[in-house]
């Protein structure tokens, strides 16, 4: 009779240790895979922006001889049109937590005309303001769940821009242009999914805060200064990187 009640215990353990057992298997199989984020990565991306540029005249000499503006005066337009280029980072990973820092730089061909309308003028001088190159450097903090990966961003922006005028009608023409580097934070969000252990797609956002300069558009018909602000940039891509190492 001991006997049979030692190997009852030993059964009911044994029932035990295997219910146990299967439980935290089902448990393991039920329980998604965390993708690792982590490691130095490099990519492409493609995408289309919009901003917006506030005009105004600031210096004209001689006075009246070229623009339908004088100081004091100015202007609005938008722009829009498309980017690409390439992005390079590191991510560092700790569990579900994603860390990590980028570098952008993207050609981009956002543009906008605006033809003078001040009552003063002839209404015919052919302004133009274009975001010719973008780069940005940030840091990242995602949050990693299966293959997916949803990430905010902020650091800064640089922009070139290049600003222009053209007037060809009679008895006041010229034209002239410059181009100048402007810059401010940023900020971002983002989302990516690891298709194969090397390869991911994503889709992100950004928002960059540009300072105004300061152009002479005169050419060599004299000094035309004009303060020119691409303060908001808006940029909407989709990107495609390449993890090293796996």
């Amino acid at each position: 009779m001991r006997q049979a009640f030692v190997l009852l215990a030993v059964v009911g353990v044994m029932a035990s240790n295997t219910a146990v057992a299967a439980e935290m298997a089902v448990k393991a199989q039920v329980a998604p895979t965390v993708r690792d984020w982590s490691g130095v990565y490099a990519g492409l991306n493609a995408g289309y922006g919009w901003a917006g540029a506030d005009w105004l005249d600031t210096t004209s000499s001689p006075a009246a001889t070229f623009f339908d503006y004088t100081p004091g005066q100015g202007f609005s337009n938008r722009l829009s049109g498309v980017f690409g280029g390439a992005q390079v980072g590191v991510n560092f990973q700790n569990g579900s937590w994603v860390f990590g820092v980028e570098a952008m730089l993207d050609a981009s061909a956002l543009e906008g005309n605006f033809t003078s309308n001040t009552p003063l003028g002839a209404g015919d001088d052919q302004f133009k303001a274009r975001v010719e190159a973008l780069a940005v450097v940030s840091g990242k903090i995602g949050y990693a769940v299966g293959n997916w990966l949803a990430y905010g961003k902020a650091g800064y922006a640089a922009a070139k821009i290049h600003a222009s005028v053209n007037d060809t009608t009679p008895p006041a023409t010229g034209s002239g242009s410059a181009s100048q580097w402007r810059s401010g934070p940023a900020a971002g969000l983002g989302f990516e999914y690891g298709v194969t252990p090397a390869l991911s797609i994503g889709i992100e956002y950004d928002h960059l805060w540009l300072d105004s300069g300061s152009y002479q558009l005169g050419g060599s018909a004299g000094t035309y200064i004009w303060n020119v602000g691409i303060r908001d940039v808006d940029l909407l891509m989709a990107r495609l990187n390449y993890h090293f190492g796996r």
